[in-house]
């Protein structure tokens, strides 16, 4: 990896002063680790992202549901079925019916999925760790507000297309 890194171009260079590259390059690399880092446990980085997200929901007190799931990770429902069969058979969650409908079904994390989840709790944190310790505090609140407003445009952008 070092390798890579020495013989790299500046970014203004290999993206033309190009951010959404630039974003989508660092994105593809941070996906990469983490993806290598919830491959130790057997997770792929959705059904990590997703145990995360049932996980906080439990500590709120609140149901999740399928389509929730499809909402906030904008994953088609379909593919949000193969995932949740996938975590299902692994044992990292039981789909239980509620008594409002039979239809819909509420996601319950195993007790497996809550240890592994702790793991990745704690990965996640360590990469956290390393991307704060490349800023100062000032900086860092920068950082984020940048990023805060990329993401409030880019889902502008997306809402648009989408109303298209």
């Amino acid at each position: 990896m070092e390798d890579r890194y020495d013989r790299r171009e500046s970014w203004e260079k290999e993206h033309g002063g190009a951010p959404v590259k630039c974003i989508l390059d660092v994105s593809k690399n941070l996906r990469y680790f983490f993806d290598l880092a919830m491959s130790e446990n057997g997770l792929t980085s959705i059904q990590s992202r997703i145990l995360g997200h049932l996980r906080h929901a439990e500590e709120e007190g609140r149901d999740v549901f399928q389509k929730e799931i499809e909402e906030v990770f904008r994953i088609k429902r379909s593919s949000v079925t193969s995932v949740l069969q996938t975590m299902e058979k692994k044992g990292l969650l039981i789909r239980e019916s509620v008594p409002e409908d039979a239809r819909v079904k509420k996601l319950i994390l195993t007790e497996e999925a809550r240890r592994m989840q702790v793991c990745t709790y704690y990965a996640l944190g360590n990469m956290e760790k390393e991307m704060r310790s490349l800023f100062t505090e000032e900086e860092f609140q920068h950082f984020l507000d940048y990023m805060n407003r990329i993401d409030r445009k880019v889902i502008e952008l997306y809402c648009d297309h989408e109303s298209n």
